[in-house]
């Protein structure tokens, strides 16, 4: 075969000289094009070694080309081929039928290529996989062993069943927590693994006090944006694997918590909270949350302010199946800023709230199938103070905000909430598509201000001494959403102030402002809110408690000055 192409190589290029019209110095290479493959039921999960090359029953399906070292940098020289775009094995991988045998079984060999290192490769591990198609198996080599040292070459593989069948509510997901961590662990971050909520509240006992090398069964969640935790029975916190910024990577290794530093101080800044990201856990999707030691983490030495490369405990989502795209449910919740009420809020002459709903509440989230929806709000003694009606689209999350209109009548917005961590931002106000103006965060700290107040007619949010709120760089102005906020204006346009998931806020102020004049007056009646009043549950940090609490929020100035009422709310509203 080789013979033959390189004979046809040679007629191609006579061909090529014996033509008199050319087109001097142009040259054409069409690249590899990833083959459209049916997969098998068998996944491996590489997080393991450096694991980034692959051979399967001695094909090899990676570039195997080493990369160079540029300088200082490490460049990697890959190219595609016909199973990967990028020419590496990646963290999961779901092996090609073509590769699985007559009796189900498949040979891989797992290894990566040092420096300008020819074959053959380095770390390599091989191991036979076995294709069972009513029971979709899953492969995962991780590091396992001794956390407190450096286990970088040292790891083991288990083998784990996953479900592909959906939920039996169409509007749950189904999760499980699967204990793959290390003992002893730095940090003391080790043993049996609880799954919880944002808060440290308990998912189920199913996903709770799960030992090492043990998976629990699923269970069923209803579906929505989760920023889950996952707690060891000493109640220390587990980190998330790096997760895209660079604070998230490095950590204070007694206890796993987000460590900065910047040039000018060698003393690390700690918010006093480990990584954890907002996932949307789309209905009828199925998940695994695994604990293993993770080698993507950096730490400060003792008086340095230079990152070395550490391990750690640290949990990952893992879908189990390709996430439906939700077309069918939406999310809506009522809250009430109407002074001094108590209010009834229905759908589709269903209340949302198993009780009146309180003032400066909010109910819980109620899914709802996509399409018009009637929406009344009545008083205790059941008179009807709104009847209106709504859409609601595949993936809406709207709150339903009750509050004081014209002569104090009660009136309703719905306010739509980004629980996704994606938003838009073009520097230039080009007017282009937008194309590459994307950007995502993982792990947001975004706040929506609103004046709901029935006598400030316009309202500036400031940070301390009156500071205006620049968001997550300097590079993002977040001035609309926070200056001159009209009553019952809603910023439908770059809505949020985009925290740092690094420093919060420690202080939030409202201002009396006029057009033009910014902040305005300080409204010293409106107590401040401190970084501290958005945790949601003090309990989950027995010791010393955090700055703040990273999240999806609004925050809405409510009441009124003249009965010295007015106050800031804050509704969180991911779980």
């Amino acid at each position: 075969m080789q013979v033959n192409r390189y004979i046809t190589g040679i007629l191609l290029l006579a061909g090529l000289g014996a033509c008199k019209k050319q087109k001097a110095d142009y040259r054409y290479v069409e690249p590899d094009q990833p083959q459209v493959l049916t997969g098998s039921t068998v996944r491996l999960q590489n997080l393991g070694r450096a694991g980034t090359e692959l051979v399967i029953n001695g094909d090899t399906l990676t570039s195997m080309i080493p990369p160079s070292l540029e300088g200082l940098y490490l460049a990697d020289n890959t190219r595609p081929t016909a199973y990967f775009t990028n020419g590496r094995l990646g963290s999961s991988y779901t092996i090609p039928q073509r590769f699985i045998g007559a009796d189900g079984t498949a040979r891989l060999t797992i290894g990566s290529l040092g420096n300008a290192q020819p074959e053959p490769l380095l770390y390599t591990k091989s191991f036979t996989i076995k294709e069972d198609v009513s029971h979709p198996t899953d492969y995962y080599n991780v590091l396992f062993g001794d956390a407190t040292v450096d286990i970088m070459s040292t790891d083991s593989l288990f083998t784990l069943q996953r479900s592909i069948s959906p939920p039996n509510n169409p509007q749950h997901f189904k999760v499980r927590l699967l204990n793959l961590s290390s003992s002893p662990a730095k940090g003391n971050v080790q043993g049996n693994m609880s799954l919880v909520f944002a808060d440290g509240t308990t998912v189920s006992s199913t996903t709770s006090n799960i030992a090492p090398g043990k998976a629990s069964e699923y269970v069923e969640v209803p579906y929505g944006a989760y920023q889950f935790k996952v707690q060891d029975a000493a109640g220390h916190i587990v980190p998330a694997v790096p997760t895209g910024f660079d604070e998230s990577k490095t950590i204070n290794v007694n206890n796993g918590n987000m460590s900065i530093t910047t040039a000018a101080s060698a003393v690390p800044i700690e918010p006093g909270f480990t990584c954890a990201p907002l996932h949307t856990f789309q209905p009828g999707g199925v998940y695994t949350i695994l604990v293993s030691v993770n080698g993507s983490f950096n730490y400060y030495p003792s008086g340095s302010n230079v990152s070395s490369p550490t391990v750690f405990n640290a949990f990952r989502i893992i879908t189990d199946i390709t996430e439906p795209l939700n077309v069918t449910y939406g999310h809506v919740q009522a809250v009430n800023a109407l002074p001094n009420s108590q209010l009834n809020v229905s759908i589709d002459g269903a209340v949302i709230s198993n009780s009146s709903l309180e003032y400066t509440k909010a109910s819980a989230y109620q899914t709802l199938i996509t399409g018009k929806h009637t929406l009344k709000v009545q008083d205790v003694k059941s008179n009807t103070m709104v009847d209106t009606s709504f859409q609601l689209t595949g993936s809406d999350n709207y709150s339903i905000w009750v509050f004081p209109g014209a002569g104090g009548k009660a009136v309703v917005k719905m306010v739509a909430n980004n629980l996704s961590g994606k938003f838009y931002y073009n520097e230039n106000n080009a007017g282009d598509d937008g194309t590459y103006d994307q950007y995502t965060t993982a792990m947001p700290f975004w706040i929506r201000f609103l004046n709901l107040s029935t006598d400030v007619p316009e309202v500036t949010f400031t940070q301390a001494n009156g500071q205006p709120f620049l968001g997550v760089t300097n590079r993002v102005s977040t001035l609309p959403a926070s200056q001159h906020l009209a009553q019952g204006a809603v910023v439908n346009i770059d809505p949020y102030v985009m925290l740092s998931p690094s420093y919060g806020a420690s202080q939030i102020l409202a201002y009396a402002s006029r057009p033009n004049v910014t902040p305005g007056n300080w409204l010293q009646a409106v107590p401040a809110l401190k970084g501290t009043d958005f945790i949601a549950r003090p309990a989950l940090y027995p010791g010393q408690q955090p700055q703040f609490e990273t999240g999806v929020y609004t925050v809405a100035l409510v009441g009124s000055l003249k009965d010295q009422s007015a106050k800031m709310i804050i509704i969180k509203h991911n779980q």
